[in-house]
């Protein structure tokens, strides 16, 4: 459903509300057919509904790309400081290939849901080898902040599936309400026309034109 027919359809709900409430003759001649200020009460809390649960839709789909934006910022500075951390462990340990390949760094996954895990799994490895790495420049506070960075790249991960799945199910909701609205609106169109089949200009006030007969 598009932005153009969603705002066609709140603005059109919006005239058929605003213009019938506005003018007496047409709230009589609509309560006589048994659509009074109920009805149009109803078709306002329907449109306020409708309306609010559109911008949240919006606000979640918002937040989606904001989250998207920044994990793929995170992925990026994160596997660049664990590359770099690799290539010195690699370095550090090129004379102790038993000793290396623990660290399960042989080769590293370029895959956004594989090479998290692999670095997680690095750094609670390499911790217990801080000292023969302290004179390449690799600290314990380095590849603390090596582990919280990827930690970061997997919560801004799971933070945007999670809007992805509120943001479906605000479209979901959303598209309910604008459907139940377009039936009340069809349901005041049928009897506007009916109420006011003798007066074509207070029809069209609604914004409601009646097919003119040809003779």
């Amino acid at each position: 459903m598009s932005y153009h027919s969603i705002a066609k359809v709140f603005a059109t709900a919006n005239t058929y509300i605003e213009n019938a409430s506005g003018q007496p003759e047409i709230l009589k001649k609509l309560g006589l057919q048994g659509f009074g200020p109920k009805r149009l009460q109803e078709g306002t809390s329907l449109k306020n509904h409708a309306m609010m649960l559109h911008s949240q839709k919006t606000e979640r789909y918002g937040e989606k790309q904001t989250l998207a934006a920044q994990l793929k910022e995170n992925e990026q500075q994160a596997r660049e400081n664990f590359m770099e951390h690799v290539g010195i462990v690699k370095f550090a340990f090129r004379k102790d290939p038993l000793t290396l390949s623990q660290f399960n760094v042989g080769k590293v996954s370029k895959r956004i849901n594989e090479w998290p895990m692999q670095a997680s799994y690095f750094y609670d490895k390499v911790s217990s080898y801080v000292a023969p790495l302290a004179p390449f420049g690799l600290t314990a506070e380095a590849l603390a902040q090596g582990q919280a960075m990827v930690e970061a790249v997997a919560s801004t991960r799971n933070q945007r599936i999670m809007r992805k799945g509120e943001a479906e199910e605000a479209t979901r909701l959303r598209d309910q309400s604008i459907k139940d609205l377009k039936a009340w609106m069809s349901e005041f169109r049928i009897m506007a026309k009916i109420a006011l089949k003798d007066s074509p200009q207070l029809l069209e006030s609604l914004g409601i034109l009646m097919k003119t007969q040809k003779v």
